[in-house]
């Protein structure tokens, strides 16, 4: 193969304009390590929670951290079902201590490469059960039975909302993003014939090490429920998953391997997805290309100055198994991922697409527009500045985001949590040991305030449960920010503290002068939400200096609150419904946001404390956090196209939207104090105006009558 000679240059180019737009070493290790957390909180979501052993791992672009914001890669979540033991032979079947079936995994002539099926197995003994059917099995053509994959994308479909099925998978929408969610079975043993295959694959350049390879057949092998396309029998089958082992390969790339893959990525956006041939050639063949070649070729070449000829090597492999309609699955050579995707017209196509990117030896570099990579090659090889459109951080960014939205959820969880499960949140190494400290101290605060509500609730007050009440809080104050100092201020508030009250808020109050950042910020402000310094993007320092959580309150809380956020808490009426704002079934909240209770906070203490300028100064900036929040709320609503107005009032609304009507409702609680009742009153009047359901407005506007009616009795 005849290597141009401006190759090596546009190489280092490249790589430069690469890490220059954020797939630098160091920040790809910090959002894989970030989705490695996220799979950590919804696994102690669910044991602490619902008591149930879940298992959920994310794949694909996201947690690789080979995707890029105009990619548009979505989220790929597997759910592991855990109800069965899967065995590849009978030697290996043990008596069941438990509920769990056994199932064996069986093949016949008609059975496609790459799928099984599945064949149940008596309780008591490795004998596979035959003509047995129910909802669940059925019996196929051997008489055999089998389980049914339609099964379990029916109750999947059936649980989720606003769903759209292709393939196994179920999408979704998650926290504003795409998300694709599979059920499958894991598998501890892989099939002999993978086995032999893995072993022999590193045979020409010793890739995977022995070493990694010990560590992948460790990995579970995942029957996914669906069939081959022109199987007769494809809702019986089930196709072998790898995803665990992929993943683990995938880091075992070096940097310029990484960087290969996601210009693959990159061609196969701009040059092919818009051929009429979308989604014929997918992310997947280009990542078997990627394992393909790295096997069969030295390290060696995997340099930064050989970038275009490795990518020129993969888009010829990639031709060759266009021509042959015949892409290779890594594990399971025989299976065919083409079959039934490849049509005669897509493959003319897509073969005259790569030939042509081959004879223009590296040109193409020069106008792939993501991420403004083909403009900033020809201004670096014009020794000019790259023209990036935001900071190498964003990705990152955009990851951290999505990490913080699920602490956020789960610290509403965490006021369901029992003391018992304390151990859970314990800090321990690795991935756990980070997020480990975030969840202990985010569970003292809430743990605290529900024993210093439960002491208050008594007409003798426990000094000693109130001291270890306290001890908590102290413990959680550290969690965030804001959040938890803020609960500890409102405790010394219903402790009478008002020393103490006024010390932990200036605290607070401090933190504010810098950039900090709450869950709006994650919603409609990543561009400034990227703005992060380097030296806060390790979790716990972003969320200790940078982060403030959402203020959650429950029932058990009422006693160590103010009255205003009691309303809160009983927003919800019979006949409304309660506000599903976090999907936790029935459970009432108050929900406020960390700057609106801080200078709630302040006002109160002030005005315990008669200082009328500074009291003031803290409705002022309520007001000024109303406005805020109502301008960033316009701008979400407008982005998402969700606004839609009926008699006044948001039919379709962001779960947010409650931070703007308790931010109004507080402040007119402030306005009443300060004897301002009909400013008071007309505030409610637009907080109700804005949203009439759910919003504790009316139990304000209720008082307001019945101080009315009082006045009017006692003149008469």
């Amino acid at each position: 193969m005849n290597i141009p000679e401006h190759y090596e240059d546009v190489s280092l180019k490249l790589t430069e304009v690469l890490d220059a737009i954020g797939l630098r070493e160091d920040l790809r290790w910090q959002r894989i390590n970030t989705w490695l957390q996220i799979e950590e909180l919804d696994r102690i979501h669910a044991e602490s929670i619902y008591d149930i052993d879940a298992r959920m791992y994310c794949f694909g672009s996201q947690p690789e951290a080979t995707t890029t914001p105009q990619l548009l890669s979505d989220i790929d979540r597997v759910h592991l079902y855990r109800k069965y033991v899967v065995l590849h032979d009978l030697r290996f079947w043990v008596p069941s201590l438990d509920t769990k079936k056994s199932l064996l995994m069986v093949t016949d002539e008609s059975t496609p490469s790459g799928y099984v099926k599945l064949q149940l197995l008596h309780s008591d003994a490795p004998i596979p059960v035959r003509n047995y059917q129910n909802i669940m099995f059925h019996i196929d053509t051997e008489g055999r039975s089998v389980l049914y994959n339609g099964f379990f994308r029916a109750i999947f479909k059936y649980f989720l909302n606003h769903v759209d099925s292709h393939g196994p998978a179920i999408t979704t929408l998650m926290n504003g993003l795409s998300c694709d969610m599979v059920v499958a079975i894991p598998c501890r043993y892989w099939p002999d014939e993978v086995s032999r295959r893995m072993s022999t694959a590193r045979i020409n350049y010793n890739w995977p090490t022995k070493r990694m390879m010990d560590v992948i057949k460790q990995t579970p092998v995942l029957l996914v429920p669906v069939g081959q396309r022109s199987s007769p029998q494809q809702h019986l089958e089930w196709r072998l998953s790898f995803s665990f082992a992929e993943k683990l390969l995938m880091m075992q790339f070096n940097s310029t391997q990484y960087k290969c893959y996601v210009m693959l990525k990159f061609i196969k956006k701009t040059f092919i997805n818009v051929h009429d041939v979308e989604n014929v050639l997918t992310s997947y063949h280009c990542k078997t290309c990627m394992f393909y070649l790295i096997v069969d070729t030295p390290a060696s070449l995997w340099q930064p100055n050989n970038l275009m000829l490795c990518m020129d090597l993969c888009l010829k492999l990639l031709l060759s198994w266009v021509q042959s309609a015949n892409c290779p699955n890594f594990f399971v050579p025989d299976e065919n991922m083409f079959l039934g995707k490849l049509t005669c017209l897509a493959q003319e196509k897509i073969a005259r697409i790569l030939q042509d990117l081959l004879q223009q030896n590296g040109r193409y570099v020069t106008i792939i527009p993501h991420e403004n990579i083909g403009d900033n090659v020809v201004r670096v090889c014009q020794s000019l500045c790259i023209n990036l459109s935001y900071t190498n951080e964003y990705f990152l960014a955009q990851t951290i985001s999505e990490l913080m939205k699920n602490l956020d959820y789960l610290s509403v969880s965490l006021l369901l949590t029992d003391r018992e499960k304390f151990s859970i949140f314990k800090p321990r190494h690795g991935t756990r040991q980070e997020i480990g400290i975030v969840l202990r101290a985010l569970f003292c605060s809430a743990f605290g305030n529900h024993l210093a509500s439960q002491s208050l609730k008594q007409e003798m007050c426990h000094q000693e449960k109130l001291i270890v009440a306290h001890e908590f809080l102290l413990l959680g104050s550290s969690s965030d920010v804001a959040s938890g100092k803020l609960k500890l201020a409102a405790f010394y508030l219903a402790m009478g503290k008002l020393d103490a009250m006024e010390d932990m808020l200036k605290q607070v109050d401090a933190n504010f002068t810098h950039t900090v950042y709450e869950r709006w910020d994650i919603y409609n402000n990543l561009s400034a939400f990227s703005k992060i310094p380097q030296e806060h993007l390790s979790i716990t320092n972003f969320i200790q200096k940078c982060f403030a959580f959402t203020v959650f309150y429950s029932l058990s809380d009422i006693h160590c609150i103010p009255k205003v956020l009691i309303f809160e808490i009983f927003r919800s009426t019979d006949l409304e419904g309660t506000f599903n704002i976090f999907a936790l079934g029935c459970f009432p909240l108050a929900v406020v946001t960390a700057k609106a209770y801080l200078y709630f906070l302040q006002y109160q203490c002030y005005l315990l404390k008669g200082r009328v300028a500074q009291r003031y100064v803290s409705l002022n900036n309520m007001i000024c956090v109303y406005k805020d929040y109502y301008h960033k709320f316009l701008f979400l609503m407008e982005s998402l196209e969700t606004v839609c107005a009926t008699n006044g009032s948001l039919v379709e609304m962001s779960p947010v939207f409650i931070f703007i009507t308790t931010s109004m409702n507080l402040m007119a609680y402030c306005l009443k104090q300060e004897g301002r009742p009909m400013d008071a009153f007309k505030v409610l009047c637009l907080s109700m105006k804005a949203n009439n359901q759910n919003n504790g407005a009316k139990w304000q506007i209720a008082t307001f009558i019945n101080s009315a009616i009082k006045m009017l009795w006692v003149r008469q």
